[in-house]
């Protein structure tokens, strides 16, 4: 995936990639804020990218007292404990601020008010990351461009969604363009990925030769 992605960022011709992290959806219970593909990509030196939003108040926070143009290390996930929400830091740069308010445009969004908090775009490598202070999922492109991301110019997108992005993105990402990441997470469709523990066993789909007869 990071290699795909590198691909793209390093050939102009190449068609532009979208990257959906469906097992981090705040629309179905994810925190917004895992780091698996954040940290492989930043590690392959993916550039032409951003990824959001990305729920971190605490990062946020910084950026804004820190100011635009500013460089610091960004620590990503410093207040958090739960199992997924692994930190991650890198050296960044604040690229943009705002107060994290926007009419959506498009999908479920189109017409409403949505609000992120407190945002922030930071870079980090060649990623650039919408931070935001209201756990969000992707579903309308305004909680990129509201920073100034140009969706458009990008090599590479990295939504937190699981599916609402689809109505959202489809101006610039067609469905051959869209690939759906296997990352841990809350979300995960893979439902072997889950540690079950209070659950009667066998059960379909986890162990698929089951079998049912009606009582």
């Amino acid at each position: 995936m990071p290699r795909r992605a590198r691909a793209a960022g390093e050939d102009p011709a190449a068609p532009a990639l979208l990257f959906a992290d469906v097992a981090d959806n705040p629309g179905g219970g994810g925190r917004g804020n895992t780091t698996w593909i954040l940290e492989a990509f930043h590690r392959a030196g993916v550039r032409g990218c951003a990824l959001g939003p990305f729920y971190d108040p605490a990062l946020a926070a910084e950026a804004h007292r820190l100011g635009v143009g500013a460089e610091f290390l960004a620590r990503f996930n410093r207040d958090e404990a739960q199992e997924f929400s692994r930190p991650f830091e890198a050296t960044g740069r604040v690229v943009a601020l705002c107060d994290g308010v926007v009419v959506g445009r498009r999908g479920i969004g189109a017409g409403r008010m949505l609000r992120l908090g407190p945002s922030a775009l930071v870079e980090v490598g060649g990623i650039r990351v919408v931070v935001g202070s209201i756990r969000q999922q992707a579903s309308d492109p305004g909680y990129f461009e509201m920073l100034g991301v140009r969706l458009g110019e990008l090599r590479s997108l990295v939504v937190k969604s699981r599916g609402h992005f689809r109505a959202a993105f489809d101006e610039d990402f067609a469905d051959e363009r869209i690939l759906e990441v296997d990352a841990p997470g809350l979300t995960t469709p893979v439902l072997a990925r889950v540690p079950w523990r209070r659950i009667p066993r066998p059960i379909y789909p986890l162990d698929p030769g089951t079998t049912w007869s009606p009582g």
